[in-house]
């Protein structure tokens, strides 16, 4: 038998499988998912997002005139700040506002 053919075929699967991986968790799951139809309603709006680790996150929120700081975790979201109107600027990036 000859195992060079045999390991080329191993090689080129192994590389299908990985760049098929790439697509899935880079293009298509967050186009899955429901953060983006949670960002795009009027009451609600995803401001920002700042990940600490790979297990904590700050959220820049904006509920209907306010502006809430929260913080996400394991177990759960919890208030960290609200702040006034006139201390959050945004500015428009690539049709999404961030902070």
């Amino acid at each position: 038998m000859d195992f060079t053919i045999l390991f080329l075929q191993m090689l080129f699967a192994l590389l299908v499988v990985c760049a098929g991986a790439v697509v899935v968790l880079k293009y298509l799951l967050p186009r899955m998912s429901g953060l983006k139809k949670w960002q795009k309603g009027d009451t609600f709006e995803l401001v920002s997002r700042f990940n600490l680790d790979y297990k904590r996150t700050i959220y820049l929120v904006r509920v209907g005139k306010k502006y809430l700081v929260l913080g996400g975790a394991e177990g759960g979201l919890q208030l960290l700040a609200e702040l006034p109107e006139g201390d959050v600027t945004t500015r428009e990036h690539h049709g999404s506002k961030i902070a």
